[in-house]
C-alpha cells in the first residue's frame, strides 16, 4: 500500500523562533495526520507499517483502534524525545515532571488499547507457539479425512444393505406363500427379522470399528 506524505515549509513564529517541520502521514485507516518532524515520520511509518504487517485488521473500527494506537504511541515518542533533549522542538525548556507524568497515562491508555486488541505480550507468546497450532491444524485435517473415509464406508455399506433389502422386499411382494417359504421369508415379519439381525448389526460394524481403532485416539485427547 502506497502512503502518501507531504511536507510542508517551516513556519516563522514570535522573536525569530521558527515552528518544526510538518509532515504529513497517512495512517493505517487511510486518514492522514501530522507529524512534527522528519524522525517522527519516520518512526510513524515504520511502527505503521509494521502493525500492517503484523496484523490481519479488516473491520473499520479495528483499524480505527490501530490509528488511535498509533497517535498516543507518537505522542509518546515526542515527549520521550523532548525529555532527553531537555527541549521542545521550538527550543523551548521543557517540563520534566509534566512529561513524565503523561507518558505514564499515555502509556497506560497503550496498554489497554493493545490488551483489547490481542497485541499485548501473551498473544506475541502465543503467535511464538504457531508451530504448535500448525501441528494442530494438520492434525486436525488428517482426523478428517479419516472422518471421511469412515462417511464413505458406511455409504458404500448403506447403499448395498439397502439394495439387498429392495431385492428381498420385491421377491416378497411377487411371491405366493410357497415362494416365499423357499426364499426364507414366508411373512412380513421375516423381512424386519432380516433388518435386524442382518442389516443393523453388519451397518454398526462399521462405526464400531471406527470408534475401537481411530475415533478413540483423538477422544482420549479431548
Amino acid at each position: 500500500m502506497h502512503h502518501r506524505c507531504v511536507t510542508t515549509p517551516v513556519v516563522a513564529i514570535a522573536q525569530g523562533a521558527v515552528a518544526p517541520v510538518q509532515v504529513h502521514v497517512t495512517l493505517v485507516s487511510g486518514q492522514l495526520a501530522t507529524v512534527q518532524s522528519q524522525a517522527e515520520q519516520q518512526w510513524f511509518e515504520a511502527t505503521r507499517d509494521a502493525y500492517i504487517k503484523q496484523t490481519k485488521f479488516t473491520e473499520t473500527t479495528d483499524l480505527r483502534d490501530l490509528d488511535r494506537l498509533l497517535v498516543l504511541e507518537l505522542m509518546v515518542f515526542r515527549w520521550t524525545q523532548h525529555l532527553a533533549a531537555g527541549v521542545d522542538y521550538y527550543g523551548d525548556q521543557t517540563n520534566d515532571e509534566q512529561l513524565r507524568k503523561n507518558i505514564r497515562e499515555y502509556s497506560d491508555q497503550i496498554n489497554k488499547i493493545k490488551d483489547s486488541m490481542g497485541l499485548n505480550k501473551k498473544s506475541r507468546d502465543d503467535a511464538a507457539n504457531e508451530g504448535n497450532f500448525s501441528a494442530w491444524l494438520s492434525d486436525l485435517k488428517a482426523r478428517a479425512k479419516v472422518f471421511g473415509i469412515h462417511r464413505e464406508r458406511q455409504l458404500t455399506k448403506a447403499l448395498a444393505l439397502f439394495n439387498e433389502l429392495s431385492s428381498i422386499v420385491g421377491m416378497y411382494d411377487r411371491s405366493d406363500d410357497e415362494e416365499r417359504r423357499k426364499i426364507g421369508f414366508e411373512t412380513s415379519e421375516d423381512v424386519l427379522k432380516w433388518i435386524r439381525d442382518v442389516a443393523l448389526p453388519e451397518f454398526a460394524e462399521i462405526d464400531q470399528y471406527f470408534q475401537t481403532h481411530e475415533q478413540r485416539y483423538w477422544v482420549r485427547e479431548m
